[in-house]
């Protein structure tokens, strides 16, 4: 945005001084102009598959709420013994401060599905790659009467969740395809 008030500027004082270099920075700019609406244009299109769907409340407490489906939801969901590829931010449902996330440091992580809070791998265990989802549950779910680390005794968790990926115990990879 920026560089588009600089070159305007510069068209501006370009044609006060009637130089011929006008056509070539206005020609720049609407090149700028035409750049970044491709950019929102863009953006826009890969929500495509942005939904609105109410939240599921599971029987356990987990209450599970899609923002986006993935392309494909032909692909099989992982199973409890599936290794996950996932973005994930946690965060504390009172005050909504975030403990843990994968977004932030710019690297999804991949563990067992056992490996993880109940309500994180039942969670991701409704979900197909490609699916992004929050997840809310209760302490139950969660870390329980003990805590861990930043997440004091049973505290209710709320976590966003990008499932990119999935192993199978027999070593198939299972992933999330771009949309064709």
């Amino acid at each position: 945005m920026m560089r588009i008030i600089l070159l305007a500027a510069a068209a501006l004082t370009l044609a006060a001084c009637n130089n011929s270099g006008t056509s070539d920075i206005v020609r720049e700019i609407e090149r700028g102009e035409k750049e970044a609406s491709q950019r929102v244009e863009d953006g826009v299109n890969s929500l495509s598959n942005a939904v609105q769907e109410e939240k599921q409340t599971f029987p356990s407490g987990l209450e599970l709420q899609f923002v986006r489906r993935g392309h494909d939801q032909t692909l099989a969901q992982p199973s409890m013994d599936a290794v996950v590829l996932v973005h994930y931010e946690g965060s504390f449902v009172d005050g909504g401060e975030v403990f843990d996330s994968s977004f932030a440091r710019g690297e999804p992580t991949d563990f067992p599905l056992r490996a993880v809070v109940p309500g994180f791998s039942e969670a991701l265990a409704n979900m197909r790659p490609g699916d992004e989802a929050i997840a809310t549950f209760p302490g139950s779910l969660g870390y329980g009467p003990s805590g861990r680390g930043p997440i004091p005794p049973n505290a209710a968790l709320r976590f966003r969740i990008v499932l990119l990926a999935y192993q199978t115990p027999g070593g198939e990879i299972i992933e999330a395809k771009p949309a064709q």
